[in-house]
């Protein structure tokens, strides 16, 4: 739905949510050293910040490019502005 410009605020807002709890379930326990909750921690050389972002930065990129298409929207080649200017065309 993303790339095709459908619905594209609640598919983000879908997949903010599903990396939120992938960040908190993976990346959370390197970043502590230890197990976080029921989650379990890795086999790493190193544990700590720059170990956690190191193996985060697609899901933080991922993160912030969701919320980018929540706050903006899709753009003007999207399904959805096509529609929004159908709709706006329409006789009454």
């Amino acid at each position: 739905m993303v790339i095709a410009g459908l619905w594209t605020r609640v598919a983000a807002a879908a997949l903010l949510i599903d990396i939120s709890v992938a960040i908190l379930s993976t990346k959370i326990p390197i970043l502590l050293g230890r197990g976080f909750g029921p989650f379990s921690l890795p086999k790493l050389p190193r544990y700590g910040f720059w170990s956690m972002v190191h193996d985060a930065r697609v899901d933080l990129s991922m993160w912030l490019g969701s919320l980018f298409l929540i706050i903006t929207g899709a753009g003007e080649a999207s399904l959805d502005a096509r529609l929004d200017r159908g709709a706006a065309f329409s006789p009454r």
